[in-house]
């Protein structure tokens, strides 16, 4: 268990609109219970990756502490819910067996507002994480920045944390721009790959960061 956490006290614009909080490093007591929302991007994008993908997911669903919370929800498209909230690692490891595309776009900032209504901030007696797994690609139409931004900053003072991994060649695209943001804001870990076969290690490492937080 770690005997530091870090909450935001101020914001600077950075990234074409989106912001970044300046953190203050605080004592804290016990850890709480934690609901991670396990993003997954479904998108044809990355169709070509799915063994990668599974395995990545498999990994990371067998190495979490077992008593964390996870909801599995893919992005392609529009939000969809595999597993609701649950600590049965059973039923999260036979849906990733069975995941694959949902082809369309990546709709990974509307997904990721949604959840946090759905899932998250409801419960406020656990500590409100993400976990995203997403490609990367130039967003269609304008995101909504300003939603980003209001829920950005609120998800910080619920002492939220996100964690991140994007596939992406050289462009970047919302998906970076998004994860990048949020996981500065929240002191979480953010990889970027140019290939997709390192999965089971990274996302390995990011359980094991969420295991500390206890």
């Amino acid at each position: 268990m770690r005997n530091l956490r870090r909450i935001a006290v101020g914001w600077l614009p950075v990234l074409g609109g989106l912001w970044l909080a300046t953190l203050l490093v605080m004592p804290v007591g016990a850890a709480d219970p934690i609901r991670v929302v396990l993003l997954v991007d479904s998108s044809t994008n990355m169709s070509a990756m799915l063994t990668n993908f599974r395995a990545g997911l498999t990994a990371f669903i067998e190495a979490i502490p077992d008593d964390v919370e996870v909801a599995f929800i893919s992005t392609g498209g529009q939000l969809r819910i595999r597993v609701p909230p649950t600590t049965d690692r059973r039923r999260l490891l036979d849906a990733v067996a069975r995941f694959a595309s949902d082809g369309g776009a990546n709709s990974l900032l509307e997904t990721m507002l949604e959840c946090d209504e759905r899932f998250l901030r409801p419960r406020p007696d656990r500590r409100p994480m993400f976990v995203v797994l997403s490609t990367d690609q130039p967003a269609l139409g304008g995101p909504p920045i300003d939603r980003y931004n209001n829920f950005m900053k609120d998800f910080v003072q619920r002492r939220g944390r996100a964690h991140g991994i994007v596939i992406r060649a050289s462009q970047i695209g919302l998906a970076s721009e998004i994860l990048g943001n949020l996981t500065a804001n929240t002191d979480g870990l953010y990889e970027v790959l140019a290939i997709s076969n390192s999965l089971p290690t990274r996302m390995r490492a990011i359980a094991a960061e969420i295991a500390a937080q206890q």
